[in-house]
């Protein structure tokens, strides 16, 4: 996806908030106006009160750029607050709207699908990548917009004031944007490099935190130690580059911009020698020189920072636009009256293209009732048929019938509503028994709960428990047994009430 269309597809997802990013640019483009204030009183004072023409200093004109000056800088300060609210108000909501997206993107993609991530890699993009979005846009929009107000104004009264000198600072304009532009170019490469740099330190460290007693069991801690370093040494690498890059941007910007400065002050000194302009109009340029020059610099960073932002919504439209689990075709049938008859008919199946086939040419019969074993070495496909039968995996070949229709035509939703899977490594979530039990059916009251714990021989060890149903299990149920969480997970399956 290039720059343009992520462009066009964050407009798409600002759309709702069309209203507050309107009246914040319209506050944002006040406070840019209103640094015009400060040069302009400096010009008052100095002709007419410090130097005045004819002789006496005018101190009503002195009290009135006063007041002008303090009422102009505190409505700066108070719409610029009101501004950057708005659009973080907006933005956040945009950056929240798109987390959630994110997040059910992530748990509707196909397992063939999802087996190809590594879980380090999806949690940067909710991490990482989101933060440098939400940063531009509560910190970098809002100050871009009054910063290049400030800039576009000044230079208009600069050529208002003085034409030939402000031709000096136009010809230097094509140099800045070519900086700009070219910085921008090395930014966004390496702002890429560094995400995906802190993708892979992600996964190294939430492969590790989950593998923490393999680790233990084979005394690993040093190897892990050392990998993990390496992987942190590449990100310093990269994030570093990406400093440099920022930091030198406006670097090179503010030596051609005093470069600049000390010749236009050379130049308005000669414009005052020669009656041109008088010595306050020369104040009042500086002064909107200065408001050219912060903004010029600034303007470089927050471009840097949106660039950066750019690369991150460009990570997260990645994962957004994965094709989603096959869903229910235009007439697919409601599952009544299961029986239960399983049949595999001429099942092929291979997880990738390039793959051979894990499945071939499978054919099988699970008669209704029958309780069916699945026997055979590792790699021979156990694992593979089980997953069809929910449809986690679709076969390229062939069909899977349940009591004579194919699954492939039956409501998702009814499918996986008439099965309970006790999974082999118990999944258990860092909730109490209870919550844990109950997410077989949700609705389901605590006599429910505790009627499916009991025919799962699991009530006797939670009735033990000093907190009973409401123990938290930890992290995956660590604070368990392997045999309590078996007998969790059985409930659970219980619970769910399988047809």
């Amino acid at each position: 996806m290039d720059r343009r269309e992520i462009l066009r597809r964050l407009a798409t997802e600002a759309r709702p908030y069309t209203l507050q990013i309107v009246a914040a640019m319209l506050l944002g483009t006040v406070a840019g106006l209103i640094n015009l204030i400060p040069p302009w009183a400096f010009r008052e004072i100095i002709n007419g009160v410090l130097a005045p023409k004819n002789g006496s200093p005018d101190l009503h004109l002195l009290y009135l750029a006063l007041v002008a000056t303090f009422v102009g800088l505190t409505l700066g300060y108070l719409t610029t607050y009101f501004q950057t609210y708005l659009t973080a108000w907006a933005g956040q909501h945009m950056v929240a709207k798109l987390r959630v997206s994110l997040f059910e993107r992530v748990l509707n993609l196909p397992l063939a699908q999802f087996d190809k991530w590594r879980p380090g890699e999806l949690i940067s993009r909710f991490s990482s990548d989101l933060q440098i979005m939400t940063d531009a846009l509560s910190i970098s929009v809002p100050q871009l917009v009054v910063a290049s107000v400030t800039f576009v104004s000044s230079l208009a009264y600069l050529i208002y004031l003085d034409w030939r000198l402000t031709l000096v600072l136009i010809v230097v304009a094509p140099m800045v944007s070519y900086v700009v532009s070219m910085f921008q170019r090395l930014i966004t490469t390496s702002t890429k490099r560094t995400q995906a740099r802190i993708a892979d330190l992600s996964a190294n460290l939430t492969e590790v935190l989950q593998g923490q007693r393999i680790v233990k069991a084979f005394g690993r801690e040093e190897h892990e130690v050392g990998r993990f370093r390496n992987r942190n040494d590449d990100y310093f690498g990269a994030y570093l580059k990406l400093t440099q890059f920022v930091q030198t941007q406006p670097l090179v910007i503010g030596i051609i911009m005093a470069f600049l400065v000390v010749t236009v002050v050379w130049l308005s000194v000669h414009e005052v020698l020669v009656h041109r302009l008088d010595t306050g109009s020369v104040v009042q340029f500086w002064g909107l020189i200065v408001n050219l020059i912060n903004p010029m610099n600034r303007v470089a960073a927050f471009f840097g920072d949106i660039s950066k932002a750019i690369v991150g919504a460009g990570r997260v439209f990645e994962i957004v636009d994965l094709p989603i689990e096959q869903r229910d075709p235009p007439r697919a049938r409601s599952l009544e009256n299961v029986r239960g008859r399983l049949d595999f008919e001429h099942v092929t199946f291979h997880y990738a293209d390039n793959e051979g086939a894990a499945l071939n040419d499978i054919n099988a019969v699970v008669e209704a009732g029958e309780i069916v074993a699945l026997v055979g070495p590792s790699g021979a496909g156990k694992t593979t048929i089980v997953n069809m039968v929910p449809r986690f995996y679709v076969p390229q070949s062939g069909r899977v019938c349940l009591d004579g229709v194919d699954l492939a035509e039956i409501r998702l939703t009814d499918l996986r509503n008439a099965i309970a899977i006790v999974p082999q490594d118990p999944q258990l979530f860092r909730a109490s028994i209870a919550d844990n039990i109950r997410y077989g059916r949700l609705e389901a009251d605590d006599e429910q709960v505790r009627a499916a714990a009991c025919e799962a021989n699991a009530d006797e060890f939670v009735s033990e428990l000093p907190q009973g149903y409401d123990t938290e299990v930890g992290e995956r149920g660590v604070r368990l047994s392997g045999g309590q969480r078996q007998r969790v997970a059985i409930a659970r399956a219980i619970l769910r009430d399988p047809r």
